[in-house]
């Protein structure tokens, strides 16, 4: 262990020169640090990390002329924090001049500086300790690691420390440079904020400018990574939570069952085709779709494969003059199980990455034109329902139209002159199909259509144009 006595003598010539210098922070000459990091001696980490590490192979200091025996002859701190007995160098032993490259002199390094005494890896001094050595350093977890009286907060301090490992080796986008690490570029940049002295809204304005101009894109898949890794860490990092019925602590893990969205939210959440002739997100590939007519019809897309949900025996099956012209002998589609979708996706070559601005692929099995990042979670495969409509917004837009239709009001209805051009080209439903009167006054209808526009152009209240439609016949 490092004597108190050397270690502040030691930052009183530090500061001493520091204050000579017209400077603010002195360079850490631990065995760790190797003067890579600025201090100010006025707090306490210089001097932990001195007796908790020791000096530096060969440092030498002004004044240190009844120390430097004792710090580099007796013992010093290896890099794990043991101690470790070394040759005693002796005052009789010449001892080269000090250089002037760090604001401390430093003895010129022999062979073995860098690397313990006990053949130690060693360090490129030059690059010095990478972002993995920085977080894997006890000290500097028990520093950052908060104080806690419960297990629960206790664990969840350890997923932060967890995480910040994984920072450390996670390039901070792909294709980048290996070394420029997510934990890394953040300290580069708020070392570089402290350096220049920004302010906050400097610093701000400097990162949002180059946020616009890093490779990235719009994909939701960038955003959600971040979400995936917090929900990796809450089930590979169970918290020790207490259970008052056992009267007993026991591993909790936490995992997302669901996810619920909109429609159009499905399509971005789950990377699946949610519009075309493949939008259904049950039948996938085997979707049952319907281009109708454009003129004078409707031109939509419709799906009308739903009776294949139906029981065998069921006479619905068999009303094709109800539907869609044709007897409904099928089955319902048959469903890709998880772990037959993850096997897809991951064997998928040209898988679009996230973050990357380029031309989309030919959707896989026209279904899926992305794999989302949720399944790189250990569970997701096994799921039944990973992603859940909002029923919320179904019922109010099937509601909406249903009793629109019904009630015949003219902003809400569906049923018009397209719709029933749609039944006509169909081939069903005949008492329902288009049947507009007055088809000779096509030229007054025309006039009628010129003055509602200018009368909405002019700000008054526009004609509304009704059509009349016959009842609707008793099945």
């Amino acid at each position: 262990m490092m004597s108190e006595g050397v270690v502040a003598r030691f930052l009183k010539a530090a500061t001493a020169e520091m204050i000579r210098n017209n400077q603010k922070e002195i360079r850490c000459p631990c065995r760790r640090c190797k003067l890579t990091s600025l201090m100010d001696p006025k707090d306490d980490m210089v001097r932990d990390h001195l007796l908790m590490r020791g000096f530096m192979d060969g440092y030498r200091w002004e004044g240190d002329e009844d120390d430097y025996e004792f710090v580099h002859g007796i013992s010093t701190r290896n890099k794990e924090g043991g101690d470790q007995d070394v040759e005693d160098l002796g005052h009789d032993q010449d001892v080269e001049d000090p250089g002037d490259d760090h604001d401390h002199n430093v003895g010129d390094p022999g062979p073995d500086d860098g690397e313990d005494q006990d053949g130690g890896h060693h360090e490129d001094e030059d690059d010095g300790p990478s972002s993995m050595d920085w977080v894997q350093d006890p000290y500097l977890q028990e520093l950052l690691l908060k104080q806690t009286s419960n297990a629960r907060a206790a664990a969840r301090e350890k997923a932060k420390m967890d995480q910040l490992e994984v920072d450390a080796v996670t390039p901070l986008y792909e294709g980048c440079r290996p070394e420029d690490t997510r934990l890394k570029v953040t300290l580069m940049a708020l070392e570089m904020k402290v350096k220049h002295k920004m302010t906050d809204t400097s610093f701000n304005d400097n990162m949002s400018f180059w946020h616009e101009r890093l490779p990235k894109g719009n994909d939701i898949n960038l955003y959600m990574g971040l979400l995936k890794e917090e929900l990796a860490t809450l089930w590979d990092t169970p918290a020790n939570t207490w259970d008052a019925a056992a009267e007993e602590y026991f591993p909790m893990r936490a995992a997302l069952l669901t996810t619920v969205h909109d429609f159009l939210g499905y399509g971005y959440v789950a990377g699946q085709v949610v519009h075309g002739f493949n939008a259904c997100v049950r039948c996938m590939d085997d979707t049952t779709y319907r281009q109708l007519d454009r003129d004078p019809g409707s031109s939509k897309t419709v799906f009308m494969g739903h009776r294949r949900w139906l029981r065998d025996e069921d006479p619905w099956r068999k009303r094709k003059d109800l539907f869609d012209g044709e007897d409904e002998p099928r089955r319902r589609p048959r469903t890709r199980s998880g772990e037959q979708i993850d096997e897809l996706l991951k064997n998928w070559k040209e898988c679009p990455p996230p973050g990357k601005k380029r031309k989309a692929p030919e959707p896989l099995l026209k279904v899926w034109k992305t794999r989302s990042v949720f399944w790189d979670l250990p569970y997701w495969k096994i799921l039944r329902v990973p992603h859940s409509l909002d029923v919320m917004h179904i019922t109010k837009n099937v509601c909406e139209s249903l009793l629109g239709t019904l009630l015949n009001m003219p902003e809400k209805t569906k049923d018009g002159p397209k719709a029933r051009y749609d039944l006509q080209s169909i081939g069903i439903r005949e008492e329902l199909h288009a049947g507009r009167p007055n088809n000779d006054d096509d030229d007054d209808d025309d006039d009628d259509e010129a003055e509602d526009t200018q009368s909405r152009r002019k700000g008054k209240n526009a004609k509304k144009i009704e059509y009349y439609c016959p009842p609707r016949a008793s099945l």
